[in-house]
């Protein structure tokens, strides 16, 4: 399926279903729907390290993998346009790739795949729910109103769903990729794994939440900063220490110059740097994920004046807990974090606030 969107994933929770068989090893039977798909190559990957594990050449509609699975993860096959996850567990698997995904032949398999109808089932009400809307013609306001109603019923139908589910596998790799796509706040998602069973909480996704979980503690709101060290391209080190904790407030941008977000953020910034620099309030670029080469370039695009780090890469968004870009995160003028993940109008008013409440 081309890029399924899980618009509902915002309220889970897993249960328990041992994937148990006398199989030593495990193979992968494939079709694909497309035939335009023959003699494209479909890849085999561990969604937890992002490592391709294998590969095959798709003929006559179908491919074949086969290894073993010490215990059971979570991959992803791809061959574009089509993506599709599935649950790499010893036995015989079958799946078919294309508009519509199928997957079967083993538990956590055949589990995984009633999960996903009925995430389908929910995600097809939306649409149709979307455009009832539309159909009525409704002014803007009177839009915002329906859809809003809509949306918070919904919102009400998938958490009962996702409740189930997660309930029924919250000890096994079908639990963890639920968890994976929650979306929850840190102390719910805390919550959630405490109550979990040993083999999630030993799954690597799992492990790399639980990770994320404990930097996001460290840098939440009220938190002194994390500092960090990034070499520039021309071989000098800077640091986060170099601008906060030095007695003014500092908007400090994470961005990457292929990030769209990213760049519509940019003349928000420079309203609130032209407004408020000379007021107390300094702004620093932290360019993450990027080429340097890139950054500069998008710096001189933009007529960004503000100072960068520059090749920061995943240095700060490691050990800020940051997933998605960009993320802006408001020192106030002793270090500590006054706020995070500030986007648009909600950036503006807090700067706003902290400003005005400074003088």
């Amino acid at each position: 399926m081309k890029n399924r969107n899980f618009f509902l994933l915002v309220t889970v929770a897993a249960a328990t279903l041992a994937s148990c068989n006398n199989h030593a090893s495990y193979t992968i039977d494939g079709t694909v729907s497309d035939s335009t798909l023959n003699g494209n190559t479909v890849y085999l990957t561990d969604m937890a390290s992002n490592n391709v594990l294998d590969s095959a050449v798709i003929a006559d509609n179908k491919f074949q993998f086969t290894g073993k699975a010490d215990t059971a993860f979570i991959a992803t096959l791809q061959s574009r346009p089509y993506r599709m996850h599935l649950i790499v567990e010893n036995g015989n698997i079958s799946v078919e790739m294309g508009e519509s995904d199928k997957l079967s032949g083993t538990p956590l398999n055949d589990e995984m795949s009633t999960f996903m109808s009925a995430i389908d089932s929910l995600n097809n009400l939306f649409i149709a729910k979307q455009q009832e809307i539309v159909a009525k013609g409704l002014s803007g306001e009177e839009a915002a109103a329906a859809w809003n109603e809509v949306q918070a019923g919904l919102m009400g139908e998938a958490n009962q769903v996702l409740s189930k589910y997660f309930d029924r596998n919250n000890n096994n790799a079908v639990g963890a990729w639920i968890l994976a796509n929650w979306g929850l706040a840190p102390e719910q998602l805390d919550s959630v794994i405490n109550l979990s069973g040993d083999v999630l909480k030993a799954n690597p996704l799992v492990k790399e939440m639980l990770k994320q979980l404990e930097m996001l503690k460290k840098t939440a709101v009220g938190q002194m900063f994390t500092d960090f060290t990034v070499e520039q391209p021309d071989g000098t080190k800077v640091s986060l220490s170099d601008y906060v904790g030095k007695g003014r407030y500092v908007l400090v941008d994470f961005w990457a110059s292929w990030c769209g977000p990213c760049r519509r953020e940019i003349p928000n910034i420079k309203e609130l740097y032209d407004k408020y620099h000379d007021k107390g309030l300094d702004v620093l670029g932290v360019a993450v994920w990027d080429k340097p080469e890139d950054t500069q370039k998008a710096i001189e695009e933009m007529q960004v004046v503000w100072p960068q780090i520059i090749n920061a890469q995943h240095i700060p968004t490691d050990l800020y807990g940051i997933q998605g870009i960009p993320h802006i995160i408001l020192f106030a003028p002793d270090g500590t974090i006054a706020a995070r993940d500030l986007r648009e109008e909600a950036m503006k008013e807090k700067v706003t606030e902290v400003m005005t409440a400074k003088k």
